[in-house]
């Protein structure tokens, strides 16, 4: 089986690299674990999955990154849907384990907004008590809760309601200087 990228950012034993073809059956496994079906509208075949992850790579400052802790996947993140008026991206998240990936999502974060001039990050996501480790990741990790679009998405026929959680640049620094001074812009 081929290797995973090189490690683009380390800290505490947790590692960022460029999603690369080795990682791909990680990332469709990755979809069937936990609350992560809900998160994400991949398609079901992975061709179909492929060319979604190939386009959305295609972005304007698009990015795809694997996370690792020692040495083991743990989870998969990506942006798009960036608005290059407003500055604000969209991020695409998965974890295996949400409560402990506070540092490889802070890690992240950190690298969009040293690399593009972006001004907020935002994600939304199903209200659910299946992805409540999710709202709970983003807050650990400087996010705050923007609020909640009511019967926004459907699920199975079903309408539900969508937690939206932004981070902006100029919160950044802030909210990490008290927590891991290491992460500051």
């Amino acid at each position: 089986m081929p290797q995973p990228a090189r490690s683009l950012l380390e800290l505490d034993g947790f590692s960022l690299h460029r999603m690369a073809t080795a990682d791909l059956p990680f990332v469709f496994d990755l979809y069937q674990v936990g609350p992560n079906r809900l998160l994400v509208d991949l398609p079901a075949a992975q061709e179909e999955a492929m060319v979604f992850l190939q386009q959305l790579e295609k972005q304007p400052w698009s990015m795809l990154m694997v996370a690792q802790q020692g040495g083991k996947r743990i989870g998969a993140m990506a942006t798009g849907l960036t608005n290059l008026v407003s500055l604000n991206t969209y991020l695409l998240a998965m974890f295996l384990e949400p409560g402990a990936a506070a540092m490889p999502l802070a890690l992240f974060t950190r690298h969009l907004f040293w690399t593009y001039p972006l001004e907020r990050i935002y994600v939304q996501f199903p209200l659910l008590d299946e992805t409540a480790r999710y709202g709970e990741l983003y807050q650990m990790a400087g996010f705050r809760h923007e609020g909640v679009m009511k019967k926004h998405q459907s699920i199975a026929g079903r309408r539900f309601d969508v937690a939206v959680y932004g981070l902006l640049r100029e919160d950044f620094d802030p909210w990490w200087a008290g927590r891991d001074s290491r992460l500051a812009l």
